[in-house]
């Protein structure tokens, strides 16, 4: 198979776009003008991000490009075409690690915000997250920016409602739009697709989304790729938004925006062609030519040459004319073949060497160790570049203590820091965005500054590491011991042996304590126990079992 040698990707494959921020100044309230900006950006998206976008979700698909090696010009030759599932591996591994563990939003009360704010700011967002299935929606953002090392989603509101949503957007389909300031604020947001009946009646769609505006258009021409002429984009309606910002939100997975497979593309395509190329022999083995040497003993019949009548044509010799003469029986279908030593004349003085049968398959021999070798490389090197722990490792126990664990996983452990980094800022974006919606609405005091007021929700991540509860409950309970560390914060600690969350299980001891104190309030007033005989000076009245109760003794003569 060819590995690349070459750049894979055309250099425009992964652009950040950027556009100055006065040319769009004087456009932004001109839908025809912005249109017309948009769609360079549009033409250059489909021609070059939008086929190395496909390339990387193929592999994710196992669908490499081995699929496309052509075939040996031998037509006895094997095409095995094996693609590895590592890409998806790789993604499902990283995906589960960062946020196996759902994303805890913590709303932390600042001296700029008061209680009751940031209490109303909790409780929305709490709702917002749980309506609009958050944490799965973060899985599937997550799972982008692994394939293609960026991703996108978009909060919005359905028409004739109020209530806020948030879906993941397709990078195939989506991209954003920068200024030329240090900084690179958002200046504006695409989203084009088709739609109509199965491939029939194709209507191609465009939203652009500025800080104040979506504009939606649409044309009958066909996507860039089939030069649709400017002049057929159509508007259809402008809204006004109320997020304060663009409300479609950029992700980075790393500052090249590539995939955490991407790089090792060609380890993979070599695994793919190692694979193949051993089923390929083994398929060539079972099916190996087979070498016979001896006499037949079994012969097929001459085939003669006949009459109209179906008689033997006698020839010049008094002998039927022989049109094909025996030859030895040779069936690949049989399993058994019957043949006798003959002498074979040697050429010299009228000399005879006696040959003796024999049957042996024509095959080459494969270096299965060295392949072996070669393979084991090539899947390390997988598992090395991409920091990619290998449980098929016979030292990745599964009995390893934490510390172990935590060695094994300190490559990941750095990229992950990275990659939190990133996702923090764009989930400050969105939750920006959330924020200016509320306070639009007046859920939320407009004379704090949204940017403060998103500031206090301090989103948590917790690895999705395998558990060893008993050293987590050694670690708590050696926490706790020094009287250093805040209920709270153990039962933070806790959570993942309880599996109940830090907040449930502060609401539970509340709601025990509470419980106890009425208690003792009841007693104290003698409303309950004894308490009551000293509050009333009532004498006390034991009751009486009922007749026939479970628990009344049995009468004895």
């Amino acid at each position: 198979m060819k590995i690349e040698k070459k750049q894979r990707f055309n250099g425009q494959a992964n652009r950040v776009y950027r556009v100055p921020v006065t040319r769009f100044n004087a456009i932004k309230d001109n839908p025809n003008a912005l249109m017309e900006l948009a769609y360079q950006f549009i033409q250059n998206h489909q021609n070059y991000q939008v086929p190395r976008i496909q390339e990387l979700k193929q592999y994710y698909l196992a669908q490499n490009d081995i699929k496309n090696k052509a075939d040996s010009p031998n037509p006895y030759h094997s095409n095995n075409k094996i693609a590895s599932a590592f890409a998806r591996y790789i993604t499902n591994i990283r995906v589960g690690y960062f946020l196996g563990n759902d994303i805890q939003f913590k709303v932390q009360q600042t001296g700029s915000v008061q209680q009751s704010v940031a209490d109303k700011l909790d409780e929305q967002l709490q709702v917002f997250n749980q309506t609009s299935d958050e944490s799965y929606i973060e899985e599937q953002i997550k799972k982008d920016l692994s394939v293609c090392g960026r991703a996108y989603d978009l909060v919005f509101v359905n028409p004739g409602e109020t209530t806020l949503n948030l879906a993941v957007v397709d990078p195939e389909t989506a991209f954003v739009v920068y200024d030329d300031s240090v900084k690179e604020q958002p200046l504006f947001a695409v989203r084009y697709y088709q739609t109509g009946v199965l491939d029939n009646d194709l209507v191609e769609q465009y939203e652009i989304y500025t800080s104040d505006t979506v504009f939606r258009f649409h044309t009958d021409g066909g996507f860039p790729e089939m030069n649709t002429p400017m002049p057929y984009a159509v508007l259809d309606s402008q809204e006004p938004l109320f997020f304060g910002r663009v409300p479609m939100t950029e992700y980075y997975n790393n500052d090249e925006r590539t995939g955490d497979w991407e790089p090792e593309l060609d380890l993979i395509d070599a695994l793919d062609d190692s694979v193949s190329s051993m089923a390929d022999f083994q398929d060539d083995f079972d099916n190996a030519n087979i070498i016979l040497t001896g006499k037949f003993a079994n012969l097929t019949e001459p085939v003669y040459k006949l009459d109209k009548d179906g008689k033997k044509v006698i020839g010049a010799d008094g002998q039927p004319i022989v049109l094909e003469p025996a030859h030895p029986n040779v069936n690949p279908h049989n399993h058994l073949w019957y043949l006798e030593p003959y002498a074979q004349p040697t050429g010299i003085n009228g000399g005879r060497a006696m040959v003796n049968p024999d049957a042996k398959y024509l095959t080459k021999t494969y270096d299965s160790d060295g392949w072996k070798e070669y393979t084991d490389f090539l899947i390390g090197e997988v598992h090395k570049y991409t920091n990619t722990p290998n449980v098929n490792d016979p030292n990745f126990a599964s009995n390893a203590s934490g510390v172990a664990m935590s060695y094994k996983l300190w490559g990941a452990d750095q990229e992950r820091k990275i990659q939190e980094a990133l996702y923090k800022k764009g989930l400050f974006s969105r939750l920006c965005a959330c924020v200016a919606y509320w306070q639009k609405l007046n859920i939320l005091p407009q004379a704090v500054n949204t940017a403060t007021l998103a500031q206090v929700i301090q989103p948590n991540f917790v690895p999705n590491l395998p558990k060893n509860d008993q050293e987590t409950a050694l670690l708590v309970q050696t926490l706790n011991a020094t009287g250093l560390f805040s209920a709270e914060t153990l039962r933070e600690l806790a959570e993942p042996i309880t599996g109940v969350s830090a907040d449930t299980e502060q609401q539970r001891d509340d709601d025990e304590t509470v419980k106890q104190q009425n208690a003792t309030d009841a007693y104290n007033q003698g409303v309950t126990g004894i308490g009551k005989v000293f509050a009333t000076g009532e004498p006390a009245v034991v009751e009486q079992p009922v007749k026939g109760d479970e628990n009344e003794p049995a009468e004895t003569d």
